[in-house]
């Protein structure tokens, strides 16, 4: 087998495919194949390089990064294409338009980073890992789980009957990685205008980008989503986004419960981090929580579900088929803490039958 994962660049900074060429030649199995200087050049030698992985940026003359996934995808719908934008309005705007277009992921460049070794840190940190991961299946030796291992559910689920029996359900929690802003808004726009329980998001974004991804769920599902600020009050219906370099926590105060951030060190590389979240609704509902994991690569969510899981609360995850990546939900599934693995066009019909009518004194329920 082939072990050399090909990599084609699209970039019209010279300086910047030199950079990112110093740092994949770190890596032995990744090799430079291609240097495109726009999208339309991308395009034009796609077939002839025939890479495995794709590295695009976002503004460039000719063709954009986004055109350019588009005209991708019309040739060839599962190349990984991975998103390479600058850490900015503009950036995180345009990467969730290519997300929108097919674009598999993104990484956003090591601006701000002042010395070339601190921006091949970066590289290395942020960009590398997620070549390696979504070319795992090429690499017979490489450790990792291919996007979507078969890892067959442990858990045997009980009959609605017996979940209709339990508690109602009184705060919900998603985590979310990679394919995350389709999956929320899938999922959110099931749910009714008059939802009866407060929703807490952690999606693993960089700053920015959470705060526009709270705005696009907003148009697309009409719920009122929003960026957490630290001190905001759950009340049902509420439905807050974990700010990116942020982890989010549920906190029973002596006025209710209340969203705490902090930045205290990430998990599993990730700040925000679903465990966090998971742990602190484990503790403030213990019963009446339902904690849902969705598509996306590692494990962030399985410490969190197994929290949920002791206290006597709920957990979905969104089967393999319907996900881009089960990573995160199948760690939670072969774990043995899933109540239910559902489709995700299921999810939101599931969610509703186990809060009901919610819970109105839930923000006083004590899981003591």
């Amino acid at each position: 087998m082939n072990k050399e994962i090909r990599v084609m660049l699209c970039d019209d900074s010279a300086i910047m495919r030199r950079l990112i060429k110093t740092a994949l030649d770190l890596e032995p199995s990744l090799k430079v194949v291609c240097e495109a200087k726009h999208g339309r050049e991308a395009v034009d030698q796609l077939e002839e390089t025939r890479p495995d992985i794709v590295v695009m940026d976002i503004e460039m003359p000719v063709m954009d990064g986004v055109e350019a996934v588009r005209e991708i995808r019309k040739l060839n719908r599962s190349l990984p294409v991975i998103m390479f934008s600058s850490l900015t309005n503009r950036g995180a705007e345009a990467s969730l338009d290519a997300i929108a277009a097919g674009a598999t992921d993104f990484a956003t460049k090591p601006t701000g980073a002042g010395h070339i070794q601190q921006a091949l840190e970066s590289l290395r940190r942020d960009l590398i890992p997620k070549l390696l991961q979504w070319t795992a299946g090429k690499r017979d030796d490489s450790g990792l789980a291919a996007p979507g291992a078969d890892l067959a559910p442990t858990a045997s689920y009980e009959s609605l009957e017996a979940e209709d029996a339990k508690p109602n359900v009184a705060a919900v929690a998603i985590g979310v990685s990679t394919g995350g802003p389709q999956a929320l808004s899938k999922l959110l726009s099931g749910l009714p205008e008059d939802f009866a329980a407060p929703i807490l998001i952690v999606q693993h974004m960089p700053p920015v980008f959470t705060g526009l991804l709270a705005q696009r769920l907003s148009a697309q599902t009409g719920h009122d989503v929003r960026e957490a600020v630290d001190g905001d009050r759950l009340t049902p219906g509420t439905v807050l986004i974990a700010p990116g370099d942020h982890h989010m926590l549920a906190s029973r105060e002596h006025d209710g419960v209340r969203v705490r951030l902090n930045q205290d060190p990430p998990e599993n590389s990730c700040r925000p981090s679903v465990n966090p979240l998971f742990c602190s609704l484990a503790k403030c509902f213990g019963e009446h929580s339902l904690g849902i994991v969705l598509t996306g690569m590692g494990q962030d969510g399985t410490r969190g579900a197994k929290a949920l899981k002791s206290c006597g609360g709920r957990v979905f995850v969104q089967d393999k088929e319907t996900s881009i990546v089960w990573g995160m939900p199948g760690q939670v599934a072969q774990s043995g803490f899933a109540d239910r693995v559902l489709p995700l066009d299921q999810i939101a019909s599931h969610v509703v039958r186990v809060v009901g009518s919610g819970v109105r004194e839930s923000m006083t329920v004590s899981s003591s």
